[in-house]
């Protein structure tokens, strides 16, 4: 598919409003939302791509859930060993609730609190299994956009293979990148160390502002041929944000650390 950066927040900022609009959903209006938010994933190429990227659930589900809806509290689903295994098990569950227009609070999220309110229930089933698919779509999403950089005009050619996005720009092939030095775990403490500080930011648009130049900063310090004009870009974004004394002090060591890569 082809895809501009701009086009892609459109997606991120719907996803997250229907993530959010299940997450919140009163038990007895849980099974309408959650249709929606299957059918919003069903119709959005680029998530729709990614899920059956990860492969096809294997499982029975009509057994496995009719198991876990007659425990009577006692079993919860499993989930997998691996990343794309959650997506697509999470996935294939959801859509099969759906379509079956199952039950979720009287029936298969009764395992996942301990309270009796059904409320509580359902507050549980979306933290412990929801909550799964929606972290590893928001991931996938987020590494396209660092991929993409910061300009909104570019067009790229998004696909997928086994779970993960190529992304190509004016016919370019992209290859893949490992470590140039810079260990990951430097570059992990820096970062959260600013992050740690972003709390102290009032305004929501710099903590936006802030989190994307992170993301790119550290995909970029660990790549083996990383482009310094988007480190260049993201480190003036985060100098350009008027924080407080901590958070300043707490940018300019990240800013140490990654500078000798542009000399």
């Amino acid at each position: 598919m082809k895809l501009n950066r701009k086009e892609l927040r459109k997606i991120q900022y719907d996803f997250n409003s229907c993530s959010n609009r299940l997450l919140q959903a009163d038990y007895e209006d849980y099974a309408g939302v959650l249709a929606k938010f299957v059918k919003y994933m069903d119709s959005t190429p680029i998530i729709n791509d990614y899920i059956h990227g990860c492969g096809s659930c294997d499982w029975d589900l009509e057994k496995e859930i009719k198991e876990v809806q007659g425990s009577y509290g006692h079993l919860v689903f499993s989930l997998g060993e691996t990343d794309e295994e959650e997506v697509r098990n999470v996935y294939a569950v959801l859509r099969y609730l759906v379509e079956t227009n199952s039950s979720v609070y009287r029936g298969v999220a009764i395992g996942y609190s301990s309270s009796a309110k059904w409320q509580d229930k359902i507050k549980g089933f979306n933290e412990r299994f929801v909550m799964v698919l929606i972290r590893h779509v928001e991931r996938y999403l987020t590494k396209i956009g660092i991929d993409m950089g910061i300009d909104e005009k570019n067009v790229y050619n998004v696909t997928v293979q086994n779970g993960q996005a190529i992304i190509a720009n004016d016919n370019s092939s992209v290859t893949a990148t490992t470590n140039i030095g810079a260990t990951a775990n430097a570059i992990e403490q820096l970062i959260a160390a600013v992050r740690t500080k972003m709390d102290t930011l009032t305004s929501d648009e710099d903590k936006e502002a802030a989190s994307e130049s992170l993301e790119v900063i550290k995909a970029e310090v660990i790549s083996e041929k990383p482009k310094k004009s988007m480190i260049k870009t993201a480190i003036a974004s985060l100098q350009a944000i008027k924080g407080t004394v901590e958070f300043g002090s707490a940018v300019t060591a990240l800013i140490q650390f990654v500078g000798s890569m542009l000399s």
